[in-house]
């Protein structure tokens, strides 16, 4: 086990793969998307969900079905654990467990938190004619 893991450090050592931890973070994920599309694959078959398994079977081409059924799952499910594994990145800002959606330093750009005073804006409304 040890071999194999140091042929595969060798292997990444110096490559932009192993430099870059978002393209690690991303490969990882998409790895795992593929993995979970993979079982959700397997499952549609194993369960025969809407006579998938026998459409596909009986099809003069099964091949093709299977295909494109396959990239079809793996890049929706592979977008969605690389979207997640990105909407779970921290910020610098709340890394420190300040929470809210920023500090609200007066900044154009930067939500300011949340006070908990309410105040009514008086807002002109001009009728259409």
């Amino acid at each position: 086990m040890s071999v194999r893991g140091s042929k595969v450090r060798t292997i990444f050592k110096g490559s932009l793969l192993m430099r870059d931890p978002l393209l690690r973070l991303l490969f990882l994920n998409g790895l795992t998307g593929l993995v979970i599309s993979g079982v959700v694959l397997a499952g549609l078959f194993a369960t025969n969900v809407g006579q998938l398994r026998y459409l596909i079977l009986k099809a003069e081409d099964p091949v093709l079905p299977i295909v494109m059924l396959a990239m079809g799952l793996f890049v929706t499910l592979g977008s969605v654990v690389m979207g997640t594994a990105i909407m779970m990145l921290r910020d610098d800002d709340r890394a420190k467990g300040s929470g809210g959606r920023g500090r609200g330093n007066g900044k154009p750009g930067r939500d300011a938190r949340f006070s908990g005073d309410l105040q009514p804006i008086r807002v002109e409304v001009r009728s259409r004619q």
